[in-house]
């Protein structure tokens, strides 16, 4: 093939090339710009095959613009910042939930089901939730969610202003993830440590507001940001797990190389764990303290469940099926 030759019969993937870039450039890609990694493979051949032909050498500098300005589109395009950073929580992070589903329903059931039983049993038997909180945990209490007690009171003689209580909520409820994350490489046994504790712990709350507090003041409270809180935490624990139980059990790879495997598919369950939690200090901290009508805050904490649920199980999937 003569270098005349050569050049006709790659001038047109080159051209599509140069077309593509220039539609993602402009921000106007159609619906063939998923051709675009295959046709920059494909160019680069060529442009490897020119040098070693010795072709002209305006055609190998043509390939060679090419081949620079499409890395960098691409580079530019699957490397981090905002578009990458949303694209793990809106598609990577449900997919990850939905591919462990079945150690999610293991986590949530040990979460939900010890915090249920020291709930029901403190209004008759308090002294066991009396030792965990102990005095200065039940004066708090009493003073968040008294039969006279106002929680947003509590927020402003404690912190000041809602934007404090955000700061103070969004470190200490990410703070949790991590901790429960970290936990993990313990062989998990920290994870379901931390776990389990804050499940107790939030057993033992509930049921000491139901022995001598107002419940409805706790519950008016809990209700919209308990939603992506306590998902966070139960997705927290799912990934310490997975990193606990690649330690226990590697299978065919080392315990490295199956270690940093985990890892990764832990990742996005921590990062959207802790977006959840995050979400949850901003109710927490501006919805929260709010004085609207049981009604109001009943409702949209019914709204936040729901979307939490459906975010979990449906985000993500369209990608997955095109995939």
């Amino acid at each position: 093939m003569t270098p005349a030759q050569f050049e006709k019969h790659i001038e047109r993937r080159w051209q599509k090339l140069e077309q593509l870039l220039t539609e993602v450039e402009h921000a106007k890609p159609r619906e063939d710009v998923v051709e675009l990694p295959a046709t920059f493979r494909q160019v680069c051949h060529d442009l490897s095959v020119a040098q070693h032909r010795m072709s002209p050498q305006r055609l190998t500098q043509k390939l060679n613009a090419l081949a620079i300005r499409g890395y960098r589109v691409l580079e530019r395009r699957s490397s981090g910042g905002w578009e990458a950073f949303v694209r793990l929580f809106l598609v990577e992070f449900p997919q990850a939930v939905r591919a462990e589903w079945k150690l999610f329903w293991w986590c949530t059931a040990l979460f939900y089901l010890p915090a249920i039983l020291i709930a029901a049993i403190t209004p008759a038997h308090p002294e066991w939730a009396m030792s965990l909180l102990g005095p200065e945990g039940m004066v708090q209490i009493e003073s968040m969610y008294g039969e006279a007690s106002k929680p947003s009171d509590y927020v402003r003689e404690s912190f000041g202003s809602g934007f404090a209580a955000f700061c103070f909520y969004i470190w200490n409820n990410v703070s949790i993830d991590f901790k429960t994350f970290a936990g993990g490489i313990l062989g998990g046994v920290g994870s379901l440590f931390v776990l389990l504790f804050n499940s107790i712990y939030l057993g033992s709350v509930f049921g000491y507001v139901h022995y001598s507090g107002n419940p409805l003041t706790l519950y008016t409270w809990v209700i919209a940001h308990g939603a992506p809180e306590l998902t966070g935490v139960v997705i927290s624990a799912m990934a310490g797990l997975r990193v606990g139980l690649t330690v226990l059990r590697p299978g065919r790879l080392e315990r490295r190389a199956a270690l940093v495997l985990a890892g990764r598919k832990a990742l996005p369950l921590l990062i959207g764990a802790a977006i959840l939690t995050s979400l949850a200090a901003v109710l927490e901290g501006f919805w929260s303290p709010s004085d609207w009508p049981p009604v109001i805050k009943f409702t949209a904490g019914g709204i936040c469940w729901l979307l939490v649920a459906v975010f979990l199980m449906f985000s993500g999937r369209r990608q997955a099926d095109a995939t």
